[in-house]
């Protein structure tokens, strides 16, 4: 990560990758155009759900049972050690990322849900699978946390130690706000373990940042403005020391496209992880800014079509995702279940900003550990991440 406080150098120069063209205060690439911009039911199921057919899904289960029995370690899962001897699966599968990189942003892995798998097997079909999308996985340094569970956690008894945590909002059945999960990776993974049932809310929700960026470009350029100097306070949490502020834009680019790694939590704190009253407070512009691009997600977002067992995979640069509040039945906790994690693939992955490259790289530290818990047993100790989520 970087150090406790960045100097606030031009946006021109902190926010451009090292091979973009433009000169300041020319600093904003032109409206973006293509499939990364949309709205709405422009993006609908049929443009983002790819199917499994049944001898794919028969594929995927062998390559389970071959990690089993060879005792594969989860962290050693890839390509190799998941072998889905399906030159044909492996293609569709490679294909999404593609999608994702260079198209809308947003695709669903459907019909996994058939092949009925245990916890530990639905972790590692969730590995091996997204190995073939995304190769590498990212490692959260704050949560040590490769894999995390995305559950009802509110109901659990708090241990004494764990009073003054809090829970992450992974863990909570809050709504969140249109947010990208800052410095955690380029795609987020989900595995839709269980949907919780009909009407119990958390709709998950998908933005084009692409179609806010056109949006702000040709109205409210201000608002970008402020988005790109770097100079909002992120409070970042550490284990058993102080919090610390990091200073940084919320707006980069990559050869011309737009990034957003805009987060509400390290900045504004929540009712469960305070924000450290020595942190500064974001500016009035600021604010403006998080009311403005909440505003246009709210008008331009689409709901993602979910059904149990799906995989969902986000372009977090390109894409804001936000979630509906969720709740139990009969005063017992939710049942909703999503398995996630933070991918990269590095053959389509977007150039980052030369200043902000040890940011981004950060959670793909090679020879950090990786941990893919099959249970989620300790949801204060583990969190997910002080930069992300809400």
């Amino acid at each position: 990560m970087s150090s406790p406080m960045l100097s606030a150098k031009s946006s021109n120069e902190s926010l451009q990758s090292n091979s973009s063209t433009f000169s300041y205060p020319d600093k904003f690439a032109p409206a973006v155009i293509g499939p990364m911009v949309w709205q709405g039911d422009e993006l609908n199921p049929t443009k983002y759900v790819i199917g499994l057919n049944s001898r794919d899904v028969h594929d995927i289960r062998a390559a389970i049972i071959k990690v089993k029995i060879a005792g594969t370690p989860r962290s050693d899962i890839n390509r190799n050690s998941f072998d889905i001897g399906n030159p044909e699966l492996a293609s569709k599968l490679a294909a999404i990322s593609k999608r994702l990189h260079q198209g809308q942003g947003v695709a669903v892995l459907r019909g996994l849900d058939a092949a009925n798998f245990n916890d530990e097997e639905a972790v590692i079909a969730f590995a091996g699978v997204c190995s073939y999308i995304c190769p590498e996985r990212a490692t959260d340094s704050y949560a040590n946390q490769t894999l995390s569970h995305v559950r009802d956690a509110t109901k659990e008894p708090v241990p004494v130690w764990a009073k003054d945590i809090g829970l992450a909002g992974s863990k909570i059945t809050a709504a969140m706000d249109f947010h990208s999960d800052r410095f955690s990776g380029d795609v987020i993974a989900l595995h839709v373990r269980n949907d919780g049932g009909a009407d119990a809310g958390g709709e998950q929700y998908v933005v084009s940042f692409c179609k806010i960026y056109n949006e702000l470009l040709e109205h409210d350029p201000e608002v970008l403005e402020t988005m790109a100097e770097p100079t909002w306070p992120f409070e970042l949490k550490q284990n058993h020391q102080a919090p610390y502020l990091e200073l940084g834009p919320t707006l980069f680019f990559s050869k011309g496209k737009p990034i957003c790694q805009l987060v509400k939590a390290p900045l504004l704190g929540t009712t469960l992880i305070h924000r450290d009253a020595t942190m500064p407070v974001v500016t009035a512009k600021q604010m403006h800014a998080l009311h403005a691009v909440e505003e246009l997600a709210k008008r331009f977002c689409t709901k993602l079509d979910r059904q149990q067992g799906d995989m969902q995979f986000i372009h977090n640069l390109s894409i804001m995702h936000a979630r509906g509040e969720y709740r139990g039945t009969g005063g017992k906790p939710s049942s909703r279940h999503l398995l996630r994690m933070f991918l990269r693939d590095p053959e389509n992955a977007w150039e980052k900003p030369v200043q902000w490259g040890a940011n981004f790289e950060d959670p793909f530290t090679p020879g950090r550990p990786q941990n893919l818990p099959v249970i989620d047993n300790d949801p204060w100790r583990i969190i997910s991440g002080r930069e992300s989520h809400g």
